[in-house]
């Protein structure tokens, strides 16, 4: 458990689908973390031949854990964790099942420097993240800081640009700590904490700093 507390594991029926990045040799030319899927059908006791989806850049990055969902009809949506680069997204091509193909990973945004997946399917289908995104610029113009972002998508459309929702409240390096889900009704719920590389916004701030956040419209 770490920012964004991805979902390894979905299921429907008798069938359980799986998502993880792999390690590799330091001296294989890769793109980045390999992801794959694989099923395993607890009715025939089967595991799937695992199917590569994508790459998850840089290589060998412990921050790059990819995570997986599943909407009303059962098609299965993955989510590549990055480090400071774009996610990459691939939906499955056949309901239920992660051996039949995917679509070609395509990033949800050009230039976004995202970290920590948190991804959610909501009940009409719309695909909704958050993650740690990088800025530069106002309010801090000499330096990079961190973000809190939330990005969806709409069936058949492309991914919305990001909408920030917080802002840490010093340049450098920050974390948050987030976990989304979503409840039955379609209300998301967004929990953080913070952390600052600053020793003395840490030892100075007494108390919690976990808040949380909630939409009562699917992120609108």
């Amino acid at each position: 458990g770490h920012s964004g507390m991805p979902s390894s594991v979905v299921s429907r029926g008798s069938k359980v689908h799986v998502i993880w990045g792999e390690a590799t040799d330091p001296e294989a030319k890769v793109p980045g973390v390999p992801t794959f899927v694989v099923t395993y059908d607890r009715e025939t006791g089967k595991l799937t031949t695992p199917a590569l989806v994508g790459y998850g850049p840089p290589a060998n990055d412990v921050h790059n854990t990819p995570s997986i969902t599943m909407d009303a009809e059962g098609y299965l949506h993955i989510l590549v964790g990055t480090h400071g680069r774009p996610f990459q997204y691939a939906r499955s091509l056949k309901s239920n099942d992660s051996s039949a193909g995917w679509t070609e990973p395509q990033a949800p945004g050009a230039d976004l420097s995202q970290t920590y997946v948190g991804l959610v399917c909501g009940p009409d289908n719309t695909l909704h993240t958050t993650f740690r995104l990088w800025r530069s610029g106002e309010p801090f113009p000499a330096s990079s800081y961190a973000t809190l972002a939330y990005q969806r998508k709409h069936p058949d459309q492309p991914w919305e640009e990001p909408r920030i929702l917080i802002v840490a409240p010093f340049s450098e390096y920050s974390v948050f700590y987030h976990r989304l889900t979503i409840d039955q009704r379609g209300r998301l719920f967004l929990s953080y904490d913070y952390w600052s590389t600053y020793w003395f916004y840490r030892n100075d701030h007494f108390g919690s700093r976990r808040a949380l956040l909630m939409s009562p419209d699917g992120g609108d």
